[in-house]
């Protein structure tokens, strides 16, 4: 991560972040700012409204940090918006009430890509820019899509974070948010063509059928057991899920088999630190979600004022965040992967 926004600045430990917080609700905040139908030639400052998937989950916090950092840099009327269920019923209700209060642009990461793909188009209609983030919506839903990591790119970096674990390979089990999510479903799909095709990943094989946790930490740990019943064999279970992995690794070491079945994954370091400094499990992975957040809010507030039109081959300069080319599809892929060791893990701490 380059520039002011630290690594350190964000940190907080997966525990610590409640799911009911106060600040956040479906209904989003009313406020004086400049709405949505205003001309991008005419906001000079932009009302950004961001939606997680649902409230609560580290991840989204941080990232949230990262928003929130972008409106200080950049003039923003930054609010987070949401609701603690993790439902897509919940965030349409979020999506569709935010619409009356004339935000210029929403920043999304979306929990069914195509169940809130309705309420998105309905903005866009009001004159909102949507921008999604994390987790993308249906394409002509949404003006652009700042994903963390190129879907190959986050599959072989789990995929390398596995080998890490277990150098030798064996059989690996996926457990993912939902079959909906669509950056989960297309992991999965990636990991699977690697290990069929890539001699490097080889090594591996896994079990066709993924789990599904839905973002539970309790629903994760049940699935982990399960797996390992199942599949004596087993050697690495793999989630992209920040909850479902270092979840999974708890089950392990309860069960009595850390440091010989493994989970890894998508993690914040914060909840994976003790795994990897006992010795139970050698590398999980990740992005920096404020980072993430950061350059999804700053390239929603230069689609409002106009100085991007979102097209193939734009570029995006998101300041000390770095720049950007938006790709097909209207794409821009933030791609620095992290992965997370004993000698690296103590320089994080989101």
């Amino acid at each position: 991560m380059s520039g002011t926004i630290s690594r350190r600045t964000f940190g907080m430990a997966l525990a610590g972040v409640t799911m009911g917080l106060a600040a956040c609700s479906t209904t989003a905040p009313t406020s004086n700012a400049p709405g949505g139908g205003s001309s991008s030639a005419a906001v000079t400052k932009s009302k950004i409204f961001m939606a997680p998937k649902f409230t609560g989950l580290a991840y989204f916090e941080v990232a949230r940090k990262g928003g929130e950092q972008a409106a200080a840099d950049y003039g923003i009327d930054f609010q987070y918006i949401g609701s603690d269920k993790a439902e897509a019923t919940a965030q349409i209700a979020t999506l569709t009430n935010a619409v009356p209060q004339k935000p210029n642009a929403l920043v999304v990461s979306a929990i069914d890509g195509d169940a809130v793909a309705p309420a998105l188009r309905n903005a866009r209609q009001q004159g909102i820019k949507v921008v999604t983030y994390d987790a993308d919506a249906a394409v002509d839903a949404r003006d652009l899509f700042v994903n963390q990591l190129s879907y190959e790119l986050a599959a072989k970096t789990m995929l390398d974070a596995a080998l890490l674990n277990s150098p030798q390979g064996g059989l690996v089990a996926f457990i993912s948010a939902s079959p909906t999510a669509p950056n989960h479903t297309a992991h999965v799909k990636f990991m699977k063509q690697l290990i069929d095709n890539d001699a490097k990943y080889k090594v591996f094989k896994y079990v066709d059928t993924v789990q599904f946790a839905g973002d539970d930490a309790t629903k994760s740990q049940e699935l982990a057991r399960n797996l390992m019943q199942a599949h004596p064999d087993l050697k690495v279970i793999i989630s992209s899920s920040a909850v479902s992995a270092p979840a999974a690794e708890q089950a392990i070491i309860d069960a009595g088999k850390g440091g010989q079945v493994f989970a890894t994954g998508v993690a914040l370091p914060s909840s994976v630190r003790d795994f990897i400094k006992k010795g139970h499990s050698k590398a999980f992975m990740m992005w920096d979600p404020a980072e993430l957040g950061y350059v999804a809010t700053v390239v929603a507030d230069q689609l409002v004022k106009g100085k991007i039109a979102g097209k193939e081959g734009e570029s995006v300069d998101a300041g000390k965040a770095g720049k950007y080319t938006i790709l097909k599809d209207g794409e821009i892929d933030y791609n620095k992967p992290l992965i997370f060791t004993a000698d690296n893990i103590d320089k994080y701490s989101f």
